[in-house]
């Protein structure tokens, strides 16, 4: 099934996207012609040294996109097992970017994914790529009701055979 571009649903306690987490960054993931993509303008918050985005964020940023493009590739809850990233210019405070994952490759379980990290003006940032596994039956199923979702968004239902509702 060909997936319509448009808002991916968040959850409520996830770092990135999740709507209750104070802490969190509370960005939503885009599908646009099957890429995953996030923009985002690094907060004050994020930095590791005075100007620099740590590096924690942007590998969050890239595992974010990757899992979605894992996710939408099995049709379930995936986590990563390995990523590998290259950092190749410093993400600044303040600076737009845009995060892109989609998946590289399948291979039986595994599913390999891409990430990257483009500034405004389209320079290489970041790179990385991941491996990810479908996420344990038992897991999927404490993490269900913590899907969120607006009538302008894709239903968790419609990408998702592990989601809200099925």
């Amino acid at each position: 099934m060909e997936l319509k571009s448009g808002t991916l649903p968040w959850t409520k306690s996830c770092f990135v996207c999740g709507e209750d987490n104070e802490h969190g960054l509370k960005l939503k993931s885009h599908l646009e012609n099957g890429i995953v993509v996030i923009n985002y303008v690094p907060r004050d918050d994020d930095k590791g040294w005075k100007h620099i985005v740590h590096g924690g964020i942007t590998m969050t940023l890239m595992d974010e996109v990757m899992t979605w493009a894992a996710m939408l590739e099995v049709r379930f809850a995936c986590v990563s097992i390995e990523i590998t990233s290259r950092m190749r210019q410093p993400l600044v405070v303040g600076q737009s970017i845009r995060v892109e994952g989609l998946v590289a490759s399948r291979k039986s379980r595994m599913i390999l994914t891409e990430a990257k990290i483009l500034s405004e003006d389209g320079v290489l940032l970041s790179s990385a790529t991941g491996k990810y596994i479908k996420m344990p039956a038992d897991k999927v199923a404490v993490c269900k009701d913590d899907f969120v979702w607006d009538e302008d968004s894709i239903l968790p239902t419609d990408i998702l055979d592990d989601a809200v509702g099925s």
